[in-house]
């Protein structure tokens, strides 16, 4: 009788062992609270500083928005409407960090600003809805016609990526590269503003996963609220 060889006999034992090495490596989806309250998620802290930029930019400006804080940067006729249109979409407020040169036509060969933003929405669905809705981003939606979506790697809960073109008449096409990521009901932003021909999809990617990292790390450190 001839006697199965040793590569046979070990080949289940190598498969199983295969599959239990896959079971363990295999990604499992972070949980990012949803349910604490509004104050509970330290958005400012969730922004990537001056010092973890790969730019050597040398301006940092922090703003906290709520609703009608932004309805006016906007620049609207009618206010009401704008802030109408932002509590139905279910916007909490915002924290925003721009960082920009001190001497910005010296660098026009790359981004002269770099916005990167943290908005709080009311629930999930709310903050997976501004994704198709640039983001929550400062986009007037009914001129912004000059739009091209990019692929990118996963980044949290859900990831988008677009560029978005402005023909002006002083200095010709300005380009936005914004790469956003969610993490349950709260979406961030890492917007480029630079002239045509300066977007880098790399390095908003880049600063995309390093404010994720981030925002890791402070959603680690939040501690739910006591019950009374």
């Amino acid at each position: 009788m001839r006697r199965p060889s040793l590569r046979l006999t070990l080949l289940p034992v190598l498969a199983a062992f295969g599959l239990a090495l896959l079971a363990g490596c295999a990604d499992t989806p972070e949980e990012f609270a949803t349910d604490l309250p509004d104050d509970a998620y330290p958005l400012e802290d969730m922004l990537i500083s001056l010092d973890d930029l790969p730019l050597a930019m040398e301006n940092e400006t922090t703003n906290t928005f709520d609703n009608g804080d932004w309805a006016q940067v906007f620049n609207v006729e009618n206010l009401r409407a704008k802030l109408n249109q932002l509590e139905a979409r279910g916007r909490i407020n915002a924290a925003v960090r721009e960082f920009s040169w001190n001497e910005p036509f010296t660098h026009l060969g790359g981004p002269a600003l770099i916005t990167v933003q943290s908005t709080l929405y009311a629930d999930v669905e709310a903050a997976q809805d501004s994704m198709s809705l640039f983001c929550g981003t400062l986009v007037n939606e009914r001129t912004a016609t000059d739009v091209t979506e990019f692929w990118l790697d996963d980044i949290g809960d859900g990831v988008q990526g677009f560029l978005l073109g402005e023909q002006t008449a002083e200095i010709g096409r300005l380009v936005e590269t914004v790469v956003c990521f969610r993490t349950g009901r709260i979406v961030h932003a890492v917007v480029q503003n630079g002239l045509d021909g300066t977007e880098d999809i790399a390095l908003g990617v880049r600063i995309a996963k390093r404010m994720y990292e981030n925002v890791r790390a402070v959603f680690a450190d939040i501690e739910p609220p006591s019950e009374s």
